[in-house]
């Protein structure tokens, strides 16, 4: 016999329904899936050797902690990626699982199930909730490498990678098109080589590119290959980089100054790769307002020091500076931003 949740749920909208039936919110037979962003793991058609992963978000939209006590699946062709448990999910907070499809133990079609336990302790609810799991794994069609995985990019640097597509079957069958909907991606297929007969082998490379534009972040998308295939024209590729800033900003904080009074601030300016020069510093403005010293080291970390003589023009400011490093061919830019007043205690 299943425990009624007694978990309250945030917001105007559940206070509502709280007071037009109390009994309807403690015994609601669906709390746990209103948590979830998903009810299956549909895979679809993937090639062998392909790196395949779904995510499940699993959001807490009640007051108390919600816990994830397991998480399990019926066969080896899945797996989740999250092996310690129980993961709390604090309240209003957002947490991320995957589950993993094995191309390369197993080929064909695979249908199983994998299960996720949620629980809310101090009431005693528990809910044990089964996803289908359904995925067709393509043995004609394989991934060298599974994925394209830039690793650790420098931002501005951008990257190219290479897949190869190797194909068992029609010697007709063709790749139409690379297909990604990421501005920061380019996808270009290449084909290498065709055998002749009925059955031969069909060589493709994929060529993806990271443009140096794409902004620092953890990038995690898909190209999508489309093929001739009438049933199962489209294969997934998954593509990871994680591009990272070469030199790191840390701006002082908003600036509450008075008229007259000269304010000092610090600027920290650190590189994660390897010792910098700095050669000049500009502003936006060519007033006399900040007097900025330059470092003229070589090193990792610079310390750079502001002095901030404020104008008799109370009011807010802001002044952009830019900073030019030597063998960097963009500048690193920092904002000041802040308030004078006559006084603080009036402003």
């Amino acid at each position: 016999m299943v425990v009624s949740p007694t978990i309250r749920p945030l917001g105007v909208v559940c206070l509502l329904m709280l007071v037009a039936s109390s009994a309807s919110a403690q015994q609601d037979p669906l709390w746990a899936e209103k948590m979830l962003d998903r009810t299956d793991f549909k895979f679809g058609s993937v090639a062998k050797g392909a790196n395949s992963p779904l995510q499940l978000h699993v959001k807490n939209i009640y007051k108390e902690d919600i816990h994830i006590s397991n998480a399990t699946t019926g066969c080896g062709c899945v797996s989740w990626d999250e092996k310690t448990f129980p993961v709390i999910i604090k309240s209003g907070t957002t947490v991320t699982l995957t589950l993993r499809l094995d191309t390369v133990r197993y080929d064909g079609t695979r249908d199983s199930k994998a299960t996720l336990s949620l629980s809310e302790p101090t009431r005693g609810s528990f809910k044990a909730i089964e996803f289908p799991v359904h995925a067709l794994i393509r043995k004609d069609i394989v991934l060298i490498p599974g994925e394209v995985n830039f690793g650790a990019v420098d931002l501005g640097a951008g990257a190219e990678k290479r897949v190869a597509i190797n194909y068992a079957g029609r010697s007709d069958w063709k790749i139409t098109e690379a297909k990604t909907g990421n501005p920061n991606l380019v996808a270009q297929i290449v084909e290498k080589s065709r055998g002749s007969g009925s059955v031969s082998n069909v060589n493709y490379e994929l060529i993806v590119t990271l443009k140096p534009t794409a902004p620092a972040s953890n990038l995690r998308d898909q190209i999508t290959l489309v093929t001739d295939d009438i049933n199962n024209p489209q294969i997934p590729v998954q593509v990871e980089a994680k591009i990272e800033a070469d030199v790191v900003v840390t701006e002082p904080p908003f600036v509450q100054a008075d008229v007259g009074v000269a304010k000092k601030l610090n600027v920290i300016i650190r590189s994660n790769k390897r010792p910098f020069k700095i050669d000049k510093i500009e502003r936006t403005k060519s007033n006399e307002s900040f007097k900025v010293l330059t470092p003229t080291e070589t090193r990792t970390v610079h310390s750079l020091p502001l002095t901030f003589v404020p104008p008799d023009e109370p009011g807010p400011f802001e002044e952009e500076f830019f900073v030019t490093i030597a063998g960097r061919e963009q500048p690193v830019t920092f904002k000041v931003k802040g308030r004078i007043g006559k006084s603080i205690a009036k402003d």
